[in-house]
This record gives structure tokens, C-alpha cells and sequence, in this order.
């Protein structure tokens, strides 16, 4: 455990975090944070980024080949169009 003084920062209070706690939780600069009050405790966590795939890399990971279409299906692929699909 380590023990850090809390500080004012304009109307705010501020706390220091140190470099190894930062490094234990993966905290870099500019980073965002979720902080919440519970229990008489203040958590923070650290806001991971999600990654955005694009449609291309969806598909590269896909099997064509583990995908079996019954009959129903490859009927309705083959069908000519009834209106104005296309």
C-alpha cells in the first residue's frame, strides 16, 4: 500500500498517482478514467479503448467454409428478383 498526500488543484483536491502503481495498471498520460466514491473508498479505472475492426478484417477471420446453407437457402440465393430488388 502506498500512502500519498492529497493536494489542491483550483476548486479540486488532486492525488499524485505513482509511477508504479501507473505501470501495475497500465495508466499513461492523458489517459481517460472512470472515478467513483464507494464504500468510503475512491476507485479509478482506467477506460480501455475498444478496438474498431474494420469489414475486411472481419472476414479475413472467417472460414467460408464452416458456413453449410440447407436447401431453403441455396433456393433463395438462386432466385431470380420479383419486383424492383435490383
Amino acid at each position: 500500500m502506498t500512502e500519498l498526500v492529497i493536494k489542491k488543484w483550483g476548486n479540486s483536491l488532486a492525488a499524485r498517482i505513482p509511477k508504479v502503481i501507473a505501470d501495475m495498471i497500465r495508466l499513461e498520460k492523458d489517459q481517460t478514467v472512470t472515478i467513483e466514491a464507494k464504500d468510503g473508498r475512491i476507485i479509478i479505472t482506467p477506460v480501455r479503448e475498444k478496438k474498431k475492426y474494420t469489414l475486411d478484417e472481419l472476414l479475413s477471420q472467417c472460414d467460408p467454409m464452416a458456413i453449410s446453407l440447407d436447401a431453403e437457402d441455396k433456393a433463395w440465393l438462386n432466385d431470380k428478383p420479383v419486383g424492383k430488388e435490383w
